[in-house]
């Protein structure tokens, strides 16, 4: 299956542990508009991208985790 989706891609690695919080939770949403593309366009759920994109999603939530369990303590 081909891949058109459109919009910007999620920075690279290792620009990841720079991201403001604004920028974390935009480059989420752009991962979950690929994934909702996606499936759209009839990618299954258990796909090498959809696991890619799932993966992508999954370190950016730590992230956010990471950063939550800094300020609580």
């Amino acid at each position: 299956m081909t891949h058109q989706v459109s919009g910007e891609e999620a920075p690279t690695q290792h620009t990841i542990d720079h991201l403001n919080d604004q920028t974390l939770q935009n480059t989420m949403k752009i991962i979950l508009n690929q994934m909702e593309e996606a499936v759209k366009q009839g990618e299954s759920l258990t796909s090498e991208y959809m696991v890619q994109l799932s993966q992508q999603l999954d370190t950016y939530v730590l992230i956010a985790q990471i950063r939550k369990m800094r300020c609580v303590s």
